[in-house]
């Protein structure tokens, strides 16, 4: 049987989304009205990891003043989460029809327990997550099983909730940050914590970053290239795994070579689901040091995609 720890999610803004016509009532306030929600499944990568499976058993979401509901999966979903990096998402729910109104929080129900048999039965193929519960698999082909701390079982902290609209649709995201979760504490091997950093977001309200890398860069010796995203006036810094920190990034995405038809490469990164907002963007090779320092700003705007462009600094 299963073991079930559950996730909550952090709700990243508040739905500011109305009925339109119809009403669902049909005069009758006894009458119950109801909406529909689609929920999808992001990551932000890791690097090393072949694959991260993550293994989805329910749902529950929580009125505001009112009842639960309990999504139960038919089945097991696991979903290697590096396959939907970026601005691409893994649908989990689409058009769940649920009573309308305003929700407090929404909790995922996954089989990541300590000590449990993560990642045994898999084949070794790199687009199926066929082992058992949750696991990840480095590129040495080493298999660690994934656990959330059970002092952590409540989740991350709810800032705001969600509505489901009568007679229409909330799409919503549920993006993990593996850069952040994803530690290996001293003497816990065969397991890795997969701490719950997770944030969740109406798709009507986020856009896209993504750029170019100076190969200058990205090419630097022994340099595992990524870039780190900041709330706006945060100076770039690294992330400490068991320190929860405001100045921390928000997101984090690999970069990655693109060879170009004159047979040169280039480097590039994309972000997704980002909130409308502004923002420090910053290029680091191991997650301490920056370039540029301070960061170089981006101004984030719904359903659009912002280009930023990161070069290497001028010679001294």
């Amino acid at each position: 049987m299963n073991k079930k720890i559950t996730l909550t999610l952090l709700a990243s803004a508040m739905v500011a989304l109305s009925g339109c016509g119809g009403g669902g009532d049909n005069g009758d306030d006894n009458l119950q009205s109801y909406g529909f929600l689609s929920l999808g499944i992001s990551d932000g990568p890791v690097h090393d990891a072949a694959k991260v499976c993550v293994s989805f058993i329910d749902i529950e979401l929580k009125q505001m003043d009112g009842p639960s509901t309990v999504i139960t999966l038919p089945e097991e979903e696991k979903i290697n989460l590096l396959k939907f990096q970026g601005a691409n998402a893994m649908p989990i729910l689409t058009r769940e029809q649920l009573p309308a109104g305003q929700y407090e929080w929404m909790r995922l129900g996954v089989d990541a327990v300590r000590g449990s048999n993560g990642g045994v039965g898999d084949t070794g193929d790199p687009d199926v997550c066929d082992g058992d519960a949750s696991y990840i698999v480095m590129h040495d082909g080493a298999v660690y099983n994934l656990y959330v701390p059970s002092g952590e079982n409540t989740g991350l902290k709810l800032v705001n909730g969600y509505t489901v609209p009568v007679n229409n649709q909330v799409n919503l995201t549920a993006e993990f940050d593996l850069g952040k979760s994803i530690t290996a504490p001293p003497g816990q091997s065969p397991d890795m914590k997969l701490r719950p950093t997770i944030k969740l977001v109406n798709n009507n309200e986020v856009g896209t970053l993504t750029g170019q890398i100076a190969n200058a860069l990205a090419e630097a010796e022994a340099c595992k290239p990524s870039v780190f995203v900041f709330s706006d006036g945060v100076t770039p810094n690294g992330i400490e795994d068991e320190v929860e920190d405001p100045d921390d990034p928000v997101a984090t995405a690999l970069v990655e070579a693109q060879d170009q038809a004159d047979g040169t490469v280039q480097w590039h990164y994309t972000i997704g689901f980002l909130l409308a907002g502004d923002y420090e963007v910053a290029f680091t090779c191991d997650g301490e040091v920056f370039e540029p320092v301070d960061g170089k700003p981006a101004t984030i705007a719904a359903g659009e995609v912002t280009t930023v462009d990161i070069e290497a600094p001028a010679p001294q």
